[in-house]
């Protein structure tokens, strides 16, 4: 028996098209009083077609309509995933932070076996299979009621998803022994060298290994603080020396590799290509190459925006008493300083395109691309905050407006990249008096 009831399926051996394609049911329920305002708004819903298996990712829900498609919305928004709704159909199309892409669906359901209500389904089209389970288990709970979005945005603000994996790590982390410092350079050079060589290849999938490995090692909260910092100067300045350390200033290393992986990464967030790129004459290689270079594109934000964030918070993170630290540190170590090479460097390494202005163009594409436009926001929050001529050249490009226009975004879609706007236009409007 099909989950729309028997009236839609008049014969058992032929699907009844019209049904799906043209019949639409509207919600048998009054509409009720829902403070959520949504960014959904089917009024009708198509029914259970004939012999289509809904996936397991599914739940039935007997509330009205508004109130399911305002939960949902709602739990999209703290969830910081991009969707883009179809009010005809009843579905929505869903990409991640992890670039996992997932369709959302709404049907009606009725019949002997199940009562009348709303079936809201959910199936993984793209992407890690574990993060989809995560999502998928708040957004069909967040369908039935038993997600309360404004509760969790206040307890853990916008990354409150890896709060769990996170304390789990910090509490293995915390366990480290810190007399291996040398061993724990030369295992994070290891892994540097490892994801050039990945980076370096001219395979795709290999490529975004490599990148998603550099996104790990500037994470410190999946890596630890000491090999976040070396991966970070990798990033930001093609080096792993420290300028203040005479622990290890006799352990030399190719830093060639190092200058290759800032390349990489500069390349692929101002020109959207690693090098030259390649230059495909078939259509269909050319459409896949592309949406590789989007998701690549995607990574390389995200490993600068790491490693920035670690650069800035460099001193919260060094356990190094303030006694034995050397005078060298509060000038050519400091995070302003460091900031303000990478901007110049940045700027010669990419043929005199200022990277400000790219993170900036690219927060300007919030409607578009949300994902992007946060993760540029925090790296030119970074920026602006560690250093006062970034912060400068920010506002004389204009970002305060373009912030303020992405921050209205945010506030309608994307939590994450309102935070991040928050901060940025809190840097930029404070006066300084230091």
């Amino acid at each position: 028996m099909s989950l729309a009831g028997p009236s839609v399926v008049k014969n058992a051996n032929v699907i009844d098209k019209d049904s799906f394609f043209k019949v639409a049911v509207k919600p048998d329920k009054p509409p009720s009083n829902n403070n959520i305002e949504s960014n959904w708004a089917p009024t009708t819903l198509r029914p259970v077609p004939a012999f289509y298996p809904l996936e397991r990712s599914t739940r039935l829900v007997e509330d009205p309509l508004e109130d399911v498609v305002a939960r949902v919305s709602e739990a999209n928004r703290v969830l910081s995933i991009h969707a883009v709704y179809c009010d005809e159909t009843a579905t929505a199309s869903l990409l991640t932070a992890e670039n996992v892409e997932m369709q959302l669906s709404l049907w009606k359901t009725g019949g002997p076996s199940l009562p009348e209500g709303i079936a809201v389904e959910l199936q993984r089209r793209k992407g890690d299979s574990i993060a989809f389970h995560r999502y998928s288990r708040y957004i069909l709970d967040a369908a039935v009621g038993d997600f309360d979005a404004e509760d969790y945005a206040e307890t853990y603000g916008a990354d409150y998803l890896d709060v769990v994996y996170s304390k789990k790590l910090q509490r293995i982390l915390s366990l480290e022994t810190l007399t291996q410092e040398a061993s724990e350079l030369e295992n994070a050079i290891v892994a540097l060298e490892i994801a050039h060589g990945l980076l370096m290849k001219d395979r795709m999938d290999a490529r975004q290994l490599g990148l998603e490995s550099l996104c790990l090692l500037t994470d410190p909260n999946k890596t630890g603080m000491g090999t976040a910092l070396i991966a970070s100067r990798v990033v930001l300045l093609g080096t792993s020396q420290d300028p203040d350390d005479v622990q290890h200033e006799d352990l030399l290393y190719d830093e060639g590799p190092f200058q290759e992986i800032r390349q990489t990464i500069l390349s692929l967030v101002q020109l959207g290509r690693i090098g030259d790129g390649d230059a495909f004459q078939d259509e269909t290689l050319m459409a896949e190459d592309d949406e590789h270079m989007t998701v690549l594109h995607n990574l390389a934000l995200a490993v600068l925006a790491n490693a920035l964030d670690v650069i800035e918070k460099e001193e919260q993170y060094d356990t190094t008493p303030e006694d034995s630290k050397p005078a060298a540190r509060h000038r050519l170590g400091s995070a302003s300083s460091m900031c303000e090479s990478f901007l110049e460097e940045a700027e010669a390494v990419s043929g005199h395109k200022e990277i400000l202005k790219t993170l900036i163009s690219e927060l300007g594409k919030a409607g578009d691309k949300p994902h992007n436009a946060c993760l540029s926001a925090k790296c030119i929050g970074s920026l602006c905050r560690a250093s006062d001529k970034a912060r400068k050249r920010a506002k004389e490009l204009g970002a305060k407006a373009v912030v303020q226009t992405a921050l209205e975004v945010g506030t309608r879609t994307h939590l994450k990249l309102e935070k991040e706007c928050q901060k940025v236009i809190t840097t930029l409007t404070t006066t300084r008096t230091d």
